[in-house]
């Protein structure tokens, strides 16, 4: 199953499936010509996150494939949201 990956100044998030990922990314986009704003958007995992967009903060999406036990797995144990990436496989 694709899922979508949202990566925010360090902080890697992995979208509910019924997130919007266009209308995610132009409130980013949005966010950033205004000079800043919070941008909420459900995840998987830690329910919804309210984060501050401002100029100058990186954001990358990726799709990426997981199958469906693998993100039953991360709701019921979220992956952290600060810590050594690379220590985890999603």
């Amino acid at each position: 199953m694709k899922v979508n990956k949202v990566r925010f100044d360090g902080q890697t998030f992995l979208l509910d499936a019924n997130q919007d990922v266009d209308e995610t990314k132009q409130k980013i986009v949005a966010a950033m010509r205004e000079g800043s704003d919070f941008v909420d958007f459900r995840t998987v995992g830690h329910g919804t996150i309210s984060l501050l967009v401002a100029p100058g903060v990186p954001v990358r999406f990726e799709v990426v494939e997981r199958s469906a036990e693998e993100l039953e797995r991360f709701e019921i144990d979220p992956l952290p949201l600060d810590g050594p990436w690379l220590e985890y496989e999603f």
